[in-house]
Protein backbone atom coordinates (compact mmCIF):
# COMPACT_ATOMS: atom_id res chain seq x y z
CA UNK A 1 0.00 0.00 0.00
CA UNK A 2 2.89 2.34 0.81
CA UNK A 3 4.00 2.36 -2.93
CA UNK A 4 0.51 2.76 -4.22
CA UNK A 5 0.51 6.09 -1.62
CA UNK A 6 4.02 7.47 -3.13
CA UNK A 7 2.83 6.61 -7.49
CA UNK A 8 -0.94 8.39 -6.12
CA UNK A 9 0.97 11.39 -4.14
CA UNK A 10 2.81 12.09 -7.23
CA UNK A 11 0.09 12.02 -9.53
CA UNK A 12 -2.04 14.35 -7.19
CA UNK A 13 1.06 16.72 -7.39
CA UNK A 14 1.56 16.23 -10.90
CA UNK A 15 -2.35 17.30 -11.58
CA UNK A 16 -1.61 20.03 -9.12
CA UNK A 17 1.29 21.59 -10.37
CA UNK A 18 -0.66 21.21 -13.94
CA UNK A 19 -3.93 23.00 -13.06
CA UNK A 20 -2.33 25.84 -10.87
CA UNK A 21 1.07 26.15 -12.50
CA UNK A 22 1.17 25.69 -15.44
CA UNK A 23 -0.66 27.63 -19.00
CA UNK A 24 -2.57 24.88 -19.31
CA UNK A 25 -4.18 25.38 -16.37
CA UNK A 26 -6.24 27.53 -13.74
CA UNK A 27 -4.22 30.51 -15.01
CA UNK A 28 -4.86 31.15 -18.39
CA UNK A 29 -8.99 30.22 -17.50
CA UNK A 30 -8.55 32.91 -15.08
CA UNK A 31 -6.90 35.38 -17.11
CA UNK A 32 -9.86 35.00 -19.78
CA UNK A 33 -12.49 35.07 -17.19
CA UNK A 34 -10.99 38.71 -16.38
CA UNK A 35 -9.68 37.31 -13.02
CA UNK A 36 -12.71 35.19 -12.05
CA UNK A 37 -12.14 31.17 -10.73
CA UNK A 38 -14.37 28.94 -13.02
CA UNK A 39 -17.20 27.97 -11.62
CA UNK A 40 -16.00 24.51 -9.99
CA UNK A 41 -13.76 26.87 -8.06
CA UNK A 42 -16.10 28.39 -6.38
CA UNK A 43 -18.27 27.12 -3.32
CA UNK A 44 -21.76 27.40 -5.56
CA UNK A 45 -22.88 29.67 -8.24
CA UNK A 46 -26.02 30.57 -10.02
CA UNK A 47 -27.06 29.97 -13.70
CA UNK A 48 -26.66 33.72 -14.18
CA UNK A 49 -23.49 34.04 -13.31
CA UNK A 50 -21.87 31.36 -14.54
CA UNK A 51 -23.37 32.00 -18.07
CA UNK A 52 -21.87 35.80 -17.53
CA UNK A 53 -18.18 34.22 -17.21
CA UNK A 54 -18.77 31.76 -20.28
CA UNK A 55 -19.90 34.80 -22.14
CA UNK A 56 -16.68 36.61 -21.23
CA UNK A 57 -13.94 33.33 -21.74
CA UNK A 58 -15.40 33.85 -25.35
CA UNK A 59 -14.70 31.14 -27.47
CA UNK A 60 -11.06 30.10 -26.30
CA UNK A 61 -12.15 30.38 -23.11
CA UNK A 62 -14.53 27.81 -23.14
CA UNK A 63 -12.45 25.66 -25.37
CA UNK A 64 -9.94 26.25 -22.42
CA UNK A 65 -12.55 25.19 -19.64
CA UNK A 66 -13.82 22.27 -21.92
CA UNK A 67 -10.35 20.63 -22.06
CA UNK A 68 -9.83 21.48 -18.26
CA UNK A 69 -12.79 19.43 -17.19
CA UNK A 70 -11.26 16.64 -19.75
CA UNK A 71 -8.23 16.51 -17.58
CA UNK A 72 -10.87 16.99 -14.70
CA UNK A 73 -12.32 13.46 -15.18
CA UNK A 74 -9.22 12.28 -14.41
CA UNK A 75 -7.98 13.88 -11.33
CA UNK A 76 -10.76 13.19 -8.91
CA UNK A 77 -9.95 9.22 -8.93
CA UNK A 78 -6.72 9.90 -8.40
CA UNK A 79 -7.46 12.21 -5.51
CA UNK A 80 -10.22 10.03 -3.96
CA UNK A 81 -8.11 7.12 -4.39
CA UNK A 82 -4.56 8.77 -2.47
CA UNK A 83 -6.72 10.36 0.13
CA UNK A 84 -8.38 7.14 0.93
CA UNK A 85 -5.03 5.25 1.39
CA UNK A 86 -4.04 8.01 3.51
CA UNK A 87 -6.77 7.75 5.77
CA UNK A 88 -6.25 3.95 5.78
CA UNK A 89 -2.52 4.45 6.71
CA UNK A 90 -3.55 7.19 9.25
CA UNK A 91 -6.22 5.10 10.80
CA UNK A 92 -3.50 1.96 11.18
CA UNK A 93 -0.91 4.74 12.51
CA UNK A 94 -3.36 5.95 15.48
CA UNK A 95 -5.05 2.75 15.78
CA UNK A 96 -8.61 4.54 15.28
CA UNK A 97 -11.45 2.43 15.04
CA UNK A 98 -12.85 1.04 11.74
CA UNK A 99 -15.39 3.81 12.26
CA UNK A 100 -13.10 6.53 11.70
CA UNK A 101 -11.15 5.24 9.35
CA UNK A 102 -14.25 4.17 7.36
CA UNK A 103 -15.95 7.85 7.76
CA UNK A 104 -12.31 9.08 6.12
CA UNK A 105 -12.47 7.16 3.20
CA UNK A 106 -16.40 7.84 3.03
CA UNK A 107 -15.87 10.88 2.67
CA UNK A 108 -12.73 10.87 0.26
CA UNK A 109 -14.65 8.71 -2.14
CA UNK A 110 -17.46 11.25 -1.94
CA UNK A 111 -15.30 13.83 -2.89
CA UNK A 112 -14.22 12.35 -5.79
CA UNK A 113 -17.93 10.92 -6.96
CA UNK A 114 -18.95 14.62 -6.82
CA UNK A 115 -16.47 15.82 -8.34
CA UNK A 116 -17.41 13.33 -11.23
CA UNK A 117 -20.45 14.01 -11.53
CA UNK A 118 -20.29 18.08 -11.11
CA UNK A 119 -18.05 17.78 -14.14
CA UNK A 120 -20.38 15.76 -16.49
CA UNK A 121 -23.35 18.13 -15.93
CA UNK A 122 -20.41 21.38 -16.75
CA UNK A 123 -19.75 19.46 -19.70
CA UNK A 124 -23.73 19.48 -20.22
CA UNK A 125 -23.72 22.95 -19.89
CA UNK A 126 -20.87 23.46 -22.22
CA UNK A 127 -22.00 21.22 -24.88
CA UNK A 128 -25.67 22.80 -24.66
CA UNK A 129 -24.03 26.33 -25.25
CA UNK A 130 -25.16 28.79 -26.68
CA UNK A 131 -28.69 27.51 -24.74
CA UNK A 132 -29.05 27.87 -21.20
CA UNK A 133 -29.62 24.73 -18.77
CA UNK A 134 -30.17 26.15 -15.88
CA UNK A 135 -31.22 23.83 -13.80
CA UNK A 136 -27.88 21.36 -14.77
CA UNK A 137 -26.07 24.58 -14.08
CA UNK A 138 -28.08 24.34 -10.57
CA UNK A 139 -27.47 20.60 -9.81
CA UNK A 140 -23.71 20.39 -11.29
CA UNK A 141 -23.35 23.44 -8.02
CA UNK A 142 -24.87 21.34 -5.92
CA UNK A 143 -22.31 18.46 -6.59
CA UNK A 144 -19.65 21.42 -6.22
CA UNK A 145 -19.98 22.23 -3.18
CA UNK A 146 -20.84 18.33 -1.87
CA UNK A 147 -16.92 18.09 -3.58
CA UNK A 148 -15.73 20.94 -1.15
CA UNK A 149 -17.66 19.75 2.00
CA UNK A 150 -16.24 16.24 1.80
CA UNK A 151 -13.13 17.16 0.65
CA UNK A 152 -12.78 19.26 3.91
CA UNK A 153 -13.92 16.62 6.17
CA UNK A 154 -11.68 14.16 5.03
CA UNK A 155 -9.49 16.75 6.21
CA UNK A 156 -11.08 16.95 9.41
CA UNK A 157 -11.95 13.81 10.29
CA UNK A 158 -8.40 12.79 12.06
CA UNK A 159 -8.18 16.32 13.90
CA UNK A 160 -11.66 15.03 15.09
CA UNK A 161 -10.25 11.73 15.82
CA UNK A 162 -7.37 13.27 17.69
CA UNK A 163 -9.75 15.49 19.99
CA UNK A 164 -12.07 12.99 21.02
CA UNK A 165 -9.38 10.33 22.01
CA UNK A 166 -7.29 13.13 23.80
CA UNK A 167 -9.77 15.53 25.07
CA UNK A 168 -12.81 13.08 25.88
Amino acid sequence: MAMMIWVLGALFLGFMALYWLTPLGVPTLKRLGGGEASPDLRFGYQPDETYRLLAHYGPAGIAHFRRLQWIDMVFPGVYAAFFALLTLEWAQWVDASPAWAAAGVGCAIAAGASDYVENILLMRVLGALPARVDATVRAASIFTRAKFVFSNLTLAIPVAQWLVAHLL
